[in-house]
């Protein structure tokens, strides 16, 4: 289940709860179209990477904060999605929580059923919502156990949002904030009578054709993510790249595409590792785990294009990409996930753009005034070019007949050379003397 699926159940938890609202014929709710608005909500969930099956809950802290500069209510749950690896329940994942301002835990229930492990775990209801004042950041604290029989697989958790601005008209009240994802590994609790589970077996991984610079606003430059099996072992790969710099980057101010078998371009999942706060994750993740996920058969190779851009106000920075060379683990396995050759690059802030500076030519003194854009065509070699003055022009050159197109157009060359021409401003930098020129042909063409 992706996490926009789970989102989507807690905004329909929030809205059947809710008051009915009216809309305008032929219209449907922002939330459940394309076209949603835009939340004034912003999420963070912060907490360890790993949790021990059978061992004591992990805590996390889950932050809202309000943008707008008003007063919005929200409904929060706390999602599960992304699950890499088979057999986990919903029954084997326990959460406890403390509302904003309490100090007691609470059991959280799940609001819905999903074979695949993931689900919704309410944190409030209509009812019980928060009421976020403008400016006002509140969070949650959260407690998560995973049951000791809970396979050692990994998930993301996010925190979703049902936002009702009631500024808004009513067909746009609605919107779901979604923050970062965190990804979090089942790991064993080791014991003297448990053996801890093979590690997974890891493909190699490297990336081809990586651009040395970017430009903030540019357009996107593709290059080539590869893996390699070398392990004796069919594996499956869920293809990942790893954004690691000083700078923490985020993932508003880029585009990282993945290309599917079909040939469309997906955009990749951002995720993000509590303990390395320059990390930013990016998966081919579209909640269809057999159209994501990367057959690689033992002894081959398999490429997959990719391409990245920046948006206008990214800022200037160096910044490196890893592949990540993990694999599903299979039964009996754990997660293992390693890094491919690191790719350095640096992204160039946006050029500003400015009015070209005006060139001023000062006419020499008794020489005739020409405007550059009046200065009629006149082949190469009818100009003297050298001429130091208007009357040393005058004698060095005979302005000539009248000239047809035919004749114009092998001047200077054979007839296969295109005409070479002195307009407007090329006609100043000349000088005089190709002024002159032009000026007695324009009058021998008259007469």
């Amino acid at each position: 289940m992706t996490v926009a699926a789970a989102a989507t159940l807690v905004s329909g938890v929030a809205l059947a709860t809710a008051p009915a609202v009216s809309a305008a014929p032929g219209t449907t709710a922002a939330a459940q179209g394309p076209q949603a608005p835009a939340s004034p909500v912003t999420t963070t969930l912060n907490g360890p990477a790993t949790v021990k099956a059978g061992g004591e809950p992990v805590e996390l802290t889950a932050t809202l904060k309000n943008t707008a500069d008003h007063q919005v209510d929200a409904t929060t749950g706390f999602v599960v999605a992304g699950v890499r690896g088979d057999g986990l329940k919903q029954s084997q994942l326990k959460l406890e929580y403390q509302r904003p301002g309490t100090t007691q835990w609470q059991d959280a229930k799940v609001n819905n059923t999903d074979a695949g492990g993931g689900g919704v775990w309410e944190l409030d209801q209509f009812a019980t919502q928060l009421h976020l004042a403008s400016g006002a950041e509140t969070a949650y604290r959260l407690r998560l156990t995973v049951a000791a029989d809970a396979p050692l697989v990994s998930f993301t958790a996010n925190l979703g949002v049902v936002v009702s601005d009631p500024v808004l008209p009513p067909e746009q009240r609605i919107s779901q904030a979604n923050g970062p994802s965190l990804r979090l590994t089942i790991a064993p609790l080791v014991t003297p009578s448990t053996p801890a589970p093979t590690p997974a077996a890891r493909p190699e991984a490297r990336l081809d054709g990586v651009p040395a610079s970017f430009t903030a606003g540019g357009e996107a430059k593709q290059f080539k993510l590869v893996y390699t099996n070398r392990t004796g072992k069919d594996l499956r790969v869920l293809p990942t790249v790893l954004f690691q710099g000083q700078t923490k980057l985020t993932a508003d101010v880029l585009t990282f595409e993945y290309e599917t078998p079909s040939g469309r371009w997906q955009e990749g999942s951002p995720s993000i590792d509590s303990g390395h706060s320059g990390w930013l994750y990016m998966t081919r993740w579209t909640g269809d785990k057999d159209a994501d996920i990367l057959n690689l058969p033992k002894g081959e190779t398999r490429t997959v294009n990719v391409r990245l851009s920046f948006t206008k106000n990214a800022p200037a920075m160096a910044e490196s990409l890893l592949p990540v060379d993990s694999s599903e683990p299979g039964p009996g396995e754990s997660a293992n996930s390693g890094f491919g050759p690191k790719t350095e690059f640096t992204v160039e802030a946006a050029a500003g753009t400015s009015a070209p500076t005006p060139t001023v030519t000062t006419p020499t003194p008794g020489a005739p005034s020409v405007t550059p854009s009046a200065v009629p065509v006149v082949p190469v070699a009818q100009a003297a070019v050298s001429a130091p003055s208007q009357a040393a022009s005058a004698q060095a050159v005979t302005a000539p007949a009248a000239a047809t197109d035919s004749q114009l157009a092998s001047t200077g060359g054979g007839s296969s050379a295109a005409p070479m021409a002195i307009t407007g401003a090329t006609a100043i930098a000349l000088g005089a003397g190709a002024l002159v020129v032009a000026r007695r042909r324009k009058g021998t063409q008259g007469s």
